[in-house]
């Protein structure tokens, strides 16, 4: 017995590996976009952060490595689902 297209399908969609792989690569996108366009996160005008002698926002690109390293952790999760896919079983005919 062949399983409907319909299960195959729910089956790859909510695969766990393509969810992880998609919230990473959201994150990651938002990570990548928060390090190559720091302007638009605050104002650097900002009187409050003038006296901090530890602004890490300066001179720091944390945020677009670990925006591209998270871009390509779920590019990873999705190329893994696509060349191992779940293989989904038939359900047992009721005797």
């Amino acid at each position: 017995m062949t399983v409907p297209h319909e299960h195959r399908v729910l089956a790859h969609l909510f695969d766990i590996r393509n969810i992880i792989g998609a919230l990473l690569a959201i994150y990651g996108v938002v990570l990548t976009i928060a390090g190559f366009a720091p302007g638009i996160l605050r104002d650097h005008a900002d009187p409050a952060a003038a006296g901090n002698r530890s602004d890490l926002y300066i001179g720091t690109a944390a945020n677009w490595w670990v925006g591209l390293i998270m871009l390509a952790a779920g590019v990873a999760f999705f190329a893994w689902a696509l060349i191992r896919p779940l293989r989904v079983q038939a359900p047992a005919e009721p005797r």
